[in-house]
């Protein structure tokens, strides 16, 4: 999920009047703002929302009031999920999260809503938040994504992987209402202790392929990478040593694909390379902030590793110091 950002207002009034005071009061009324993040994945078993609330610093720092957890959540939510071909209503139910990685915002604990009811691919879904204490409510839509049909670098039917070819390439015809990508490659190897053959240590070296690669949904997608850049990415990942040889014991390939919602919000808050560093907000949440996408992630995992593939990496001389053995 992304992190939710906390909203302050600072003013500095200087008067400079004769026989004159003004009061102002510098604050709006105060409205509850909620704020939602969710990605529906029609091939993950858990839903997954978000919901928070945006702050006004206080009289403290905005930093000190962010630390404080009850500061960031709602008294009362209600989180519903519309399927709206047939009008289901699916209830989220909140949930604790006791272990939660440090930053800015408080991490002893969090909150979100989960279903594990079905959600259907290429269908549009709303979701619907509400707090009846405040009475604030809010809503939004999505279309999910369906899922991609994978040719290679191999797929579920052919399942062996060899650096034969000049190219690794990457082939596949993306799913329904899907216009990115993220590609991650995987390889699982053994590092072994040449002078204890028994010492042994299983490990995954992640090679990003492919980052926010645009598609046309049912275009069928190609992409080639050279082979020596993986092989470069092996030497650059796998530390070597003379007294370590390594064994690859298979690959894997994980596609992430996300809607024109999700691909929007990522294309705004990619980080500004200009002289002009302010960015634009981007939320299609009415009546709150956040944001309500599709996504799915697919995997072809312990696929084996071509014997001669394996030879051929052993000799080379970008993979040379490895010590790869079969």
């Amino acid at each position: 999920m992304s992190k939710i950002r906390a909203f302050s207002i600072i003013a500095i009034l200087g008067l400079f009047a004769s026989s004159c005071e003004n009061t102002v009061d510098i604050n709006a009324p105060w409205k509850e703002t909620l704020v939602v993040y969710g990605l529906l994945d029609p091939f993950d078993s858990v839903q997954r929302i978000k919901v928070n609330k945006a702050f006004l610093g206080g009289d403290g720092s905005v930093y000190q009031t962010a630390k404080i957890a009850d500061s960031l959540f709602a008294d009362s939510i209600q989180v519903f999920l519309i399927r709206s071909a047939t009008g289901e209503s699916i209830e989220c139910q909140p949930e604790w999260v006791l272990e939660k990685d440090s930053g800015i915002f408080a991490n002893d604990y969090t909150r979100i809503w989960t279903t594990r009811e079905r959600i259907y691919s290429n269908e549009s879904y709303e979701i619907r938040v509400s707090n009846p204490l405040s009475g604030t409510q809010i809503y939004s839509s999505t279309r999910t994504v369906g899922d991609a049909k994978i040719q290679s670098p191999f797929n579920s039917v052919t399942n062996l992987f060899s650096v034969g070819p000049e190219y690794v390439t990457i082939s596949f015809t993306p799913g329904a209402n899907t216009y990115a990508y993220d590609v991650r490659f995987l390889v699982h190897y053994q590092s072994i202790n040449a002078l204890d053959t028994n010492q042994k240590t299983e490990h995954t070296a992640v090679w990003k392929m492919l980052s926010n690669y645009y598609v046309q949904p049912g275009n069928r997608a190609l992409n080639q990478i050279p082979r020596l850049s993986f092989l470069q990415f092996l030497a650059n990942t796998i530390p070597s040593d003379p007294n370590t040889l390594h064994r690859f014991t298979s690959v894997g390939i994980v596609f992430y694909g996300g809607n024109q919602q999700l691909l929007d919000y990522i294309s705004v808050n990619e980080p500004s390379i200009g002289i002009v560093q302010k960015q634009a907000e981007y939320s299609n949440i009415d009546g709150g902030l956040g944001l309500f996408a599709s996504r799915c992630t697919q995997t072809i995992d312990q696929v084996p590793i071509h014997a001669a593939s394996i030879s051929y990496m052993a000799k080379h001389p970008t993979t040379l110091p490895l010590n790869l053995i079969p």
